[in-house]
């Protein structure tokens, strides 16, 4: 691998913990359009929404990134307060015994292991001096003891371009920067798998 080609990499490991700030000069950032962020008016609405404990992990390739964590949890309880799901969304555990386990997997899209399922369109690999970085939020829900758990996933992904002359990654949209690249993936991720969640059958039995 070249040096060119290790420093764009390691550009977007990092964009992936929302910790690429100090590089903004040298980056663009954008994020693949084919998920849509929902609006009020599209999502499923639920009658009677039920308080639910809420936990949260931020993973890079199935494993836990702790500052990844800290710097998105915030995100993601706005996204599943947005949805209308639930009535209360806390850290604690509820008196109906509900838990809803949100997990976003950090996956790069130029590794064919990891790359394999995702929405068909993607630019895996690289176009020039632009990497792309997959997410899987999977959202797995219990409602309660004696309850069978439900489990629902959304892709996305955040393109990271380096230099003048890199390409502009089709199906995308340009972000402000990295932190709003994050925000919107995630917010969006969040909010499509919990409106397939509220769409299941057995949400709310």
């Amino acid at each position: 691998m070249s040096i060119v080609q290790s420093g764009v990499r390691f550009c977007a490991r990092l964009a992936a913990v929302a910790v690429l700030s100090s590089l903004g000069a040298c980056a663009s950032f954008y994020v693949d359009n084919q998920v849509k962020d929902l609006a009020p008016a599209e999502r499923a609405a639920v009658a009677s929404p039920k308080p639910a404990q809420l936990l949260f992990d931020f993973q890079t390739k199935g494993v836990s990134n702790t500052t990844a964590r800290d710097s998105v949890k915030d995100i993601v309880v706005k996204a599943v307060n947005d949805s209308g799901a639930f009535s209360v969304v806390s850290p604690d555990p509820q008196p109906n015994g509900a838990v809803l386990q949100v997990t976003i997997n950090n996956v790069p899209l130029t590794d064919d292991a990891f790359a394999k399922g995702f929405v068909t369109g993607f630019t895996f690999g690289l176009v020039g001096s632009t990497v792309g970085d997959g997410y899987i939020c999977t959202v797995d829900y219990l409602g309660g003891s004696g309850g069978q758990k439900i489990t629902k996933s959304t892709r996305d992904a955040i393109y990271t371009s380096l230099g003048a002359t890199a390409s502009t990654p089709p199906h995308a949209d340009k972000a402000k920067g990295i932190t709003e690249a994050v925000t919107l993936m995630a917010h969006k991720c969040v909010g499509n798998a919990l409106d397939a969640l509220v769409r299941d059958p057995g949400f709310g039995q």
